[in-house]
């Protein structure tokens, strides 16, 4: 989905970067505190709004051909397979729409669990329902069930793990990724306001009947016990 922050329903990904920067603030005011990690940082788009819960943020990044010569680099390099970290070193790790491009979610799960301090807590998103992107390195989808399954097996206890919306905005959406193929042929401009009634429309029906067992995405908070010990 990327990782900047649409700021109008003209955009094709205004309404799922909306419902995004939703939950996560509504995670981070109840659960960050501390030193938080974010794992798969990109340039770093929620930095300012998780500083507001977290006294220090550091971003890691594994990717240094898309991202070595950001504006807003990473404030270090590694995998969340062997995160550079020592044990009990982080209260907080967040990894927002990271957890599909991981060959081996479960040994990031095992990671986040390690670095943690007892007491701390793992905020992750990750969809369910939605296009092969940032190809060959998408090799996965999750269920909610399956999100609570990989932080039980890391040895984390599952807070909550919510869908973030439901039927319509996973169809009005998907259908505006599909029109965006057609920006190529000059109609981007003809398009916007086509994504705009599409993705309102969304919103609105989404709020009217919600089925959650089509979101595009999920939100996880898992946390480790105080009295937790690797």
């Amino acid at each position: 989905m990327g990782s900047t922050v649409a700021q109008s329903p003209f955009s094709v990904s205004w309404l799922v970067h909306r419902i995004v920067r939703r939950c996560i603030g509504a995670a981070a005011a109840d659960h960050a505190r501390g030193l938080l990690l974010d794992i798969g940082c990109g340039q770093r788009p929620y930095e300012p709004l998780l500083l507001q819960y977290a006294r220090a943020y550091v971003g890691l990044e594994s990717d240094r051909t898309r991202y070595g010569s950001s504006p807003h680099p990473p404030d270090m390099w590694g995998s969340g397979l062997s995160l550079p970290l020592r044990d009990q070193s982080a209260d907080t790790i967040v990894a927002f729409q990271v957890l599909e491009h991981v060959p081996d979610p479960a040994r990031l799960f095992a990671e986040c669990r390690r670095v943690l301090r007892p007491g701390g807590c793992l905020i992750v998103t990750a969809p369910h329902i939605w296009g092969v992107h940032e190809e060959p390195e998408d090799y996965f989808r999750f269920t909610g069930f399956g999100l609570a399954h990989l932080s039980r097996q890391a040895g984390l206890r599952v807070d909550s793990v919510r869908a973030m919306a439901g039927y319509w905005v996973t169809a009005g959406t998907r259908l505006c990724y599909y029109l965006q193929h057609f920006e190529k042929i000059g109609l981007a401009l003809l398009l916007r306001p086509v994504y705009a009634v599409i993705q309102i429309a969304a919103m609105t029906l989404d709020r009217l009947h919600r089925v959650e067992g089509d979101t595009w995405n999920f939100i996880l908070v898992a946390s480790k016990d105080d009295d937790g010990t690797d």
